[in-house]
């Protein structure tokens, strides 16, 4: 095989080349990371409200079942 002589400032400049993209795959994956972790606050603020949702629509039900029969029996 053939050898290729490569020099200090080669190497150094090829170096400095790929510091840069690491930083830059640094930065894109603290942009990743923040995004995931605002999509998991998102997706426990709708488990609360699921969770919420049945004894909510409970109540709601009953005190319309409440107003139904009291509109009810006033028109008699």
């Amino acid at each position: 095989m053939e050898q290729i002589e490569v020099s200090h400032r080669e190497i150094y400049d090829r170096l400095l080349l790929v510091e840069q993209k690491v930083e830059r795959i640094d930065k894109n994956t603290q942009v990743v990371v923040a995004a995931f972790g605002a999509a998991e606050g998102a997706f426990r603020v709708l488990e609360f409200i699921g969770k919420l949702a049945k004894p909510l629509l409970w109540i709601g039900a009953v005190i319309t079942a409440v107003g139904v029969a009291w509109e009810h029996l006033r028109m008699r």
